[in-house]
């Protein structure tokens, strides 16, 4: 799947202008090789970046070199009759965006993504809901020109004092000064969405044995975590359940269907299985690779977010400071396991404040009970 960043390549005049009757008004020679660079590299071989453009930068290009080479190229057109030769062919930015990240084999091929122009184009890719890098090249000299660079706001775009991407000198060409400049756009923390821990460990600490549980297998406990990971309580929202891949794997049918979840697995290489198969929603390769896809994609779909396993997802999960709660499921005696649920009480503590049956429970000779934790810095606990 492709970072879920969106990268801005462009280079201005003093004026803020990038281009006149369709053309660059300069010509030179380092920073197209800076824009072929950043382009076209990328550290998975078997991947390509995809450039977004309008219309008329694709028209700009000279036609031996369209399509850009080595790179997947859309064109963003509302009126197109054919598609380009060579490229394809979005109706929005948004269409350009949906074609990317979804679930089908084009997703699977790419890498980046990096906006190359018109001045529309890198508007929306900064409006839009996703992080956002811009690479600069800052033309240090005055020209005629009939099309800008939108404004970007130094509140939320942040200039980077090193970037490996770049060359760090100011260089001279032509007789024209430029430099390099990278600036990201913030992603505060107000913005992302917490999330809960839903778990259930014996006294030894140990989830899982040979990719099953320890203990026996309780029907109570077990509609306990199906009902607490999918209900909502606004009927045109959903829960999140993020799973790692081989509890993934051991997840039944019933739990992978359930109409309110949508479910997202982490695994850094999915087999072809995972990615196919119809009830994951999307497949990445980290919690915070997770937690930014909910956050920025699907924050208005969403009302809570459940974290589900395993070992490593949980000690992620346990340290990561969104974490808002843990549903613990303490199993009372002590069961063989391969794999263990991190410690945590250092950082959070017994929340008494949740309302949930705290009685000892009982069935099929195991007892158990229902604790839910928060960190220890919330006021509510």
């Amino acid at each position: 799947m492709p970072s879920t960043r969106l990268n801005l390549v462009v280079a201005m005049c003093n004026s803020r202008g990038i281009g006149i009757n369709g053309k660059i008004p300069w010509r030179l020679r380092k920073d197209m090789e800076v824009f072929k660079k950043i382009t076209t590299e990328t550290k998975d071989p078997d991947k390509n970046n995809v450039v977004i453009m309008g219309k008329k930068t694709w028209l700009s290009i000279p036609e031996k070199f369209r399509p850009l080479p080595k790179r997947i190229n859309i064109v963003l057109s509302r009126n197109m009759i054919e598609t380009p030769s060579g490229a394809y062919l979005a109706r929005s930015f948004k269409e350009a965006v949906a074609m990317v990240t979804g679930k089908g084999d084009f997703a699977e091929k790419v890498e980046n993504v990096y906006i190359i122009g018109g001045s529309s184009v890198y508007k929306e890719a900064m409006d839009f809901q996703w992080p956002c890098r811009i690479y600069l090249t800052r033309v240090l000299a005055d020209y005629d020109c009939d099309t800008y660079l939108p404004e970007f706001d130094l509140n939320k775009f942040k200039k980077l004092q090193h970037c490996e991407d770049v060359p760090a000198i100011r260089m001279t060409e032509n007789g024209v000064e430029f430099e390099f400049e990278v600036y990201d756009k913030c992603v505060t923390k107000a913005s992302e969405m917490s999330f809960n821990v839903m778990a259930a460990m014996c006294s030894n600490r140990g989830i899982g044995m040979a990719n099953k549980l320890p203990w026996p297998s309780l029907s109570k406990e077990y509609r306990y975590y199906m009902n607490l990971t999918s209900k909502t309580s606004d009927p045109g929202k959903k829960c999140v359940n993020i799973k790692g891949r081989v509890t993934w794997q051991c997840t039944s049918m019933e739990e992978k269907a359930r109409d309110s979840i949508i479910n997202i697995v982490i695994s850094r290489n999915p087999t072809a299985e995972i990615s196919g198969d119809p009830y994951v929603h999307k497949v990445v390769a980290s919690l915070d690779e997770a937690l930014e896809y909910v956050s920025i994609t699907l924050h208005d779909q969403v009302e809570t977010v459940w974290v589900m396993g395993g070992q490593s997802i949980y000690t992620d999960a346990v340290n990561h400071p969104q974490c808002n709660k843990i549903y613990l499921t303490h199993i009372y005696g002590e069961y063989e396991a391969d794999t263990f649920f991190p410690p945590f009480e250092g950082r959070f503590h017994e929340d008494k404040s949740v309302a949930l049956d705290r009685t000892l429970q009982e069935e099929r000779g195991v007892t158990y009970k229902y604790k839910v934790y928060c960190p220890r810095h919330q006021a509510s606990c």
